[in-house]
This record gives structure tokens, C-alpha cells and sequence, in this order.
């Protein structure tokens, strides 16, 4: 695998063909020996969306070297002289964001459902008052064998159906279409994209599923059918090249090919959770008393990536807020090693040993709070859980802080690590005693000789 330099973000197409060609390829290249797990290839496809512009390279496994495979970098070209995007396009603002499990399946115990996809797609009209939205889920399926009803349950159905209608969205379901050789495409109701490449993905509306399996009555279908009556991911920007309509018009016309009657959202309509109504009757497909979570969308802003502000928790105990799991992040500033000279030990700049400040005797209040919030090479799904960082140095507890809300920033130009701003918490307070407890408990669990600087106690 190998990563270039490029703003690949001003060009979403090239960003989605690239998106096909690292699936299909990790589909073969790993497939006989290692069967990679369908959320690695969501992480791949948001990470190309998002602006990570990376090839994967290696020969075709179905030929014999050196002849050279037409399938394996067949991915449809657009015709010369046809213009697709340029710079002046960026007025079309796109966001994507990877759900959360709690936002995607919800916690039917306490009522709150979930919204059954794995991220959501937006694209914004050039004046910025509109959007068209897209609710995805994910899934695995392979020429020759059966989509069966178990692998896409009927409550995850309806809630992404109900969620879709709820937040103005459309529902799709995308398969990571996979055939026995790298020289055998699938048919899809695209007549344009039709290489091996690009019909590694397929965007299906979620309704033919319902049809299929709910309205009427099968238990399975066979994953070429469903194939069949979808399109590729390359299809959101138009399977026919059309000069002069906007990414927004595009991927309004990708929609309107399934559900003709769907109209753009107003951006100001925002991804609020849905709380029952005050008649106690269902509201646009949500049963009363039910509530659907908020699911606010990462803006990309060149390097940068802000990622949605997580609720806090609303559970308190006697004693004040309960700290829960996945809410602590544990990181170690590391040891302090003197500088072989006073020239340098003079530079306390001159000890980092990573992007941000290490600890050091005599290190101030601010320069600790800066060596803790930055910069954590983390799962987003992880980042966006923290709620307290505690600081370790030197074998003791520094400091404890409370994560800033919407603070959490990616930053692309340090290879995707994370930063928080973070304020101290009082160590009278019963979160800091929660904190420290858990933290020594962690600390005191580690095996000798562990190495990893991050940990979630």
C-alpha cells in the first residue's frame, strides 16, 4: 500500500474509483487466506471519501507474471474533454460520517432506537440551503451464493427505513460485491460502469430488499438478483458524464432514480434526535415514544476533520455523575531523559519524541495540558466516546481533565491523529476520584514491559 500527496477531496470521483479499486483489490489479494471483515472496507471507503488518497499495489493473483491484467486497473475513465469537477465545484459541500454501534443499533431497553446504518452522505446544493441526504448500511455479498433475510435483520430494515423518513433521507443498503476471480465483474443497472473495479460496490435501495424479503415472504435471493437491481458507487455523480449540473444535481438525480417523489432537506431541518410526540401518535415513521439519535455529520475543511459532539450522559448516582466505560482515555507523556547537553536540556521542545509535548520536570500547567490533548493516534469510534483524559508520567498520575464538548478534532496533516482541548477537573471532585481509581486500577493491571501509550481504563 502506498499513499500520495493529493487534494483528492476537490474531486470526489476520482475520490470513489479509487474507493472501488482498493476494495476490489483487497477483495482478491486477501480473500483465499484472509477474509477481511466488512468494516474494514467501510474504514477504507470513508477514508477515501474523506480525502485519504492511498493505492493499494500488487499484481493480479489470476495471472501469471508479467503478463499484465486489464481487469485488475479497469476502472471506467471519464471521456477526454468531458469537464467533471473543478475547483469551482467546492461550493457543493459533501460531509460523510461513520456511525456509531449505539447510534446504528440503538438500546431497544430503554426505547431509543437505533437508525440502522453504518454512515450518512450529504451533499449541499451551490447556495447552501439545501441537501440531499443518504443513510448506508454495509454489507458483505458474493457471486454465486444467497443474501439471506438473517443477514440483514427486519428491525435493522425498518429502522433504516423509518431513520431515512425521519431525518429526510433516503435508504440504501451498499454491498461489498465479491466473485471467485478478479477477471468477473457483476451486472448492475448501470450500463456505464461495468469493469471489475467498479462494480465492487453496489448501492442498492433499501426497498427492493424490503420486497424481497418482507412483502414477499423469502427467506433468501440470490446475491445476483440484488445486484441486478442496483448501481455502482461511481452512479452518484451520474453514470453518464453530464457537463454543467453540480454534485448536488447529481446525486439528486442518483436518488430520484429509486424514489422519484424525494425532495432536498432544508440544512437549517438539522440531524436532531426525534423525540415522541406530544399526541403520543407515530410521527413520520416513528413510533411514539421512541427516540431517534442525533447524528450530526463530519465537515472535512482541508487538512481538518471535526467529528460530531457526543451527548453526555445522562445517569448520575448518589455520589454525582458515574464514569463509564470507553469515557476515560489513559495516555503516558513518558519518562524523562535528561539532554546530553545544557543547550538542549535548556529546549524542552527538543525532548519531544512525538507530535506534541512530553513531560518534563517542572513543566507548566499549559504545556501539560498541550503534551495531554495532542496528538493520539485513536478509532474515531473510540475518540469520540472520551469524555476525561488522564495524564500519566514517570510511573504517577499529573493531571485529570474534562474533554471540552465538540472539541475533538482530526487532523489529516498528522496522519490522522486526534486532538482535544481539555479543562482540569478539581481533585475534591467525586469524576476525579472515579477517574484516578479506574486509572491506578489500569496502570496496576498492565503487564510488565506494555508498551502502548493509550489505554482506556
Amino acid at each position: 500500500m502506498s499513499e500520495f500527496p493529493a487534494e483528492i477531496f476537490v474531486d470526489p470521483i476520482a475520490a470513489r474509483r479509487l474507493s472501488c479499486q482498493s476494495v476490489y483489490r483487497l477483495q482478491h489479494l486477501g480473500a483465499r487466506k484472509f477474509p477481511w471483515q466488512e468494516e474494514t472496507f467501510t474504514e477504507i471507503l470513508l477514508g477515501h471519501l474523506t480525502g485519504v488518497d492511498y493505492r493499494i499495489d500488487a499484481a493480479c493473483p489470476d495471472c501469471e507474471p508479467p503478463r499484465r491484467c486489464s481487469a485488475w486497473g479497469s476502472a471506467t475513465r471519464a471521456p477526454a474533454g468531458v469537464r467533471l469537477l473543478t475547483r469551482s465545484d467546492e461550493g457543493d459541500r459533501r460531509s460523510v460520517r461513520l456511525l456509531t454501534r449505539p447510534e446504528e443499533g440503538g438500546n431497544r431497553a430503554r426505547g431509543r432506537r437505533g437508525v440502522g446504518a453504518d454512515f450518512i452522505y450529504r451533499v449541499q446544493d451551490p447556495s447552501g440551503d439545501r441537501e440531499v441526504r443518504l443513510l448506508i448500511q454495509a454489507k458483505r455479498a458474493r457471486r454465486g451464493e444467497l443474501v439471506k433475510a438473517g443477514a440483514l435483520p427486519a428491525a435493522q430494515r425498518a429502522d433504516l427505513i423509518d431513520a431515512a423518513t425521519h431525518f429526510g433521507a433516503t435508504a440504501y443498503y451498499l454491498f461489498y460485491a465479491e466473485s471467485a476471480s478478479a477477471h468477473v465483474g457483476h451486472v448492475t443497472r448501470c450500463a456505464e460502469h461495468t469493469s471489475p473495479s467498479d462494480t465492487s460496490i453496489v448501492i442498492v435501495a433499501a426497498q427492493v430488499l424490503r420486497r424481497a424479503f418482507d412483502e414477499n415472504g423469502k427467506r433468501s435471493v440470490p446475491a445476483e438478483s440484488v445486484f441486478s437491481q442496483g448501481r455502482t458507487l461511481m452512479c452518484l455523480d451520474g453514470c453518464t458524464p453530464a457537463a454543467g449540473l453540480s454534485a448536488f444535481d447529481r446525486a439528486l438525480g442518483f436518488v430520484r432514480e429509486d424514489t422519484p417523489d424525494y425532495q432536498p432537506v432544508g440544512v437549517a431541518d438539522r440531524l436532531r434526535p426525534g423525540a415522541a410526540p406530544a399526541t403520543d401518535e407515530p410521527s413520520l415513521g416513528v413510533p411514539a415514544g421512541s427516540a431517534l439519535p442525533e447524528i450530526p455529520a463530519v465537515t472535512v475543511l482541508g487538512k481538518r476533520a471535526k467529528p460530531p459532539r457526543r451527548p453526555p450522559s445522562g445517569r448520575v448516582t448518589r455520589g454525582g455523575h458515574q464514569v463509564h466505560d470507553g469515557e476515560i482515555l489513559w495516555v503516558d507523556l513518558g519518562d524523562w531523559v535528561p539532554a546530553d547537553s545544557d543547550a538542549d536540556a535548556a529546549d524542552p521542545d527538543a525532548l519531544r519524541d512525538r507530535d506534541g509535548y512530553g513531560w518534563y520536570p517542572g513543566i507548566t500547567t499549559e504545556r501539560l495540558r498541550d503534551s495531554a490533548r495532542m496528538y493520539w493516534r485513536l478509532a474515531l469510534t473510540r475518540a469520540v466516546a472520551v469524555r476525561y483524559l488522564a495524564a500519566w508520567a514517570e510511573g504517577e498520575l499529573r493531571a485529570i481533565y474534562q474533554v471540552v464538548d465538540d472539541s475533538l478534532v482530526i487532523h489529516h496533516d498528522h496522519d490522522g491523529k486526534v486532538s482535544f482541548e481539555l479543562t482540569e477537573l478539581a481533585p475534591d471532585s467525586t469524576t476525579y476520584r472515579q477517574v484516578a481509581q479506574r486509572s491506578n486500577a489500569y496502570v496496576g493491571a498492565r503487564k510488565p514491559g506494555a508498551r502502548n501509550v493509550v489505554g482506556y481504563p
